[in-house]
């Protein structure tokens, strides 16, 4: 079953880890953690936490003509 485009990953983005980094996700892969969603997840909160901090500094930065 074809699920609808809203709910598929479509866009890919390429990101490099750290030995450690990788060392870590690998122990939490081996406690079966899906790292990608995991990943997922960390950038979602990440977002949600910091979203009004950005939103401040974009609006400082708006033009001053």
């Amino acid at each position: 079953m074809i699920k609808p485009i809203e709910t598929q990953y479509v866009y890919k983005k390429q990101i490099g880890f750290t030995k450690q980094q990788q060392s870590s996700l690998k122990i939490l892969e081996d406690y079966g953690v899906n790292v990608n969603q995991f990943i997922r997840q960390a950038i979602k909160e990440k977002l949600q936490r910091d979203w009004p901090t950005i939103k401040k500094k974009k609006e400082k930065t708006k033009y001053k003509f």
